[in-house]
């Protein structure tokens, strides 16, 4: 891998990470796409410090209790409904949300999750970076902000739901040499 799957999840955040991820497991031959894209184009100072920040307020979020129970679902349907992200380069944490928002194709699934936009878009982020640094912690926690230790604990008592929403999102070929648990 040239790239961790933290470094893809944090350049996802600030465009639209919510919705970045889930087109790898529609389209597989898509799923690098974005990725190289936005490599082409280096974030200015400005979007870096952006980047930090979002960094920082994805780190500290604090997942729900019954966040398997109610993403799942949603970010299954999203999956079957075939819903495309909309183009976000360099798009900060508050302008995806605001994106997620305005996709009125989103609001009746989040709506029957019961979350909003911004609930979504906080939940599943946190939940990609917490992983992300969980399954590479030697490679990405030095240039990461500390994780909120209860989506920590919330991840690893729940590893096979863990690893059934990573497949859902498209993450990663390090999730299938590992054998779900039972």
């Amino acid at each position: 891998m040239t790239t961790s799957f933290v470094r893809k999840a944090l350049l996802a955040t600030t465009c639209a990470l919510a919705l970045t991820h889930m087109p790898a497991a529609m389209h597989p031959a898509m799923a690098q796409q974005p990725t190289q894209q936005m490599t082409q184009q280096a974030p200015s100072a400005a979007q870096q410090a952006a980047i930090q920040h979002d960094m920082e307020t994805v780190a500290r979020y604090k997942l729900p209790r019954d966040f398997f129970t109610r993403m799942t679902p949603v970010m299954e349907q999203i999956r079957n409904s075939r819903i495309s992200p909309p183009e976000t380069p360099n798009m900060s944490l508050e302008d995806t949300i605001r994106r997620t928002e305005a996709m009125p194709q989103l609001e009746p699934i989040l709506k029957q999750g019961h979350m909003t936009a911004r609930e979504f878009v906080m939940g599943i982020t946190t939940f990609g970076m917490t992983a992300a640094v969980m399954q590479h912690p030697a490679q990405d926690s030095k240039s990461m902000p500390p994780l909120n230790p209860d989506n920590v604990s919330l991840l690893k008592s729940h590893t096979a739901q863990t690893q059934a929403l990573i497949q859902i999102m498209g993450g990663g070929d390090s999730q299938q040499q590992q054998t779900p648990e039972r």
